[in-house]
């Protein structure tokens, strides 16, 4: 079963509470659905929780975009095996877990953005 690491929690300027997630999801079996990826709202709904915004799949070492929201989900390849991505969360509850398809992860101290995440870019839902 494939297992989630996550790699950074960065604030972001937003008129909303919002942050980058950066992840690996390591030994990936192909596309997954990153919707899974959430925090419980308790008393809401599911439907009411937040889920990922703009995810962006990187390479291995998290210097460059291989697929965003603009050009789609990518070649199906880029979903197998250690698979590194970013996104950007919306009111996410730095001292809950983070609920993924593969299990519970906790998250990390938030850290400044770092300067090789230029490239994932926010914009405004």
């Amino acid at each position: 079963m494939p297992t989630v690491e996550v790699l950074g929690v960065y604030p972001v300027e937003a008129a909303e509470p919002c942050h980058l997630v950066e992840l690996v999801v390591h030994g990936s079996h192909g596309r997954f659905d990153v919707e899974g990826f959430t925090q419980a709202l308790p008393g809401q709904p599911r439907s009411e929780w937040q889920v990922p915004y703009a995810e962006n799949l990187l390479d291995h070492d998290g210097t460059r975009v291989l697929s965003d929201p603009w050009t789609g989900a990518g070649d199906e390849s880029l979903w197998r095996g250690d698979v590194r991505l970013a996104f950007f969360f919306h009111y996410l509850d730095v001292d809950a877990l983070l609920m993924t398809p593969f299990g519970d992860a906790a998250l990390p101290q938030l850290t400044e953005r770092p300067r090789r995440l230029d490239a994932v870019v926010y914009e405004e839902p």
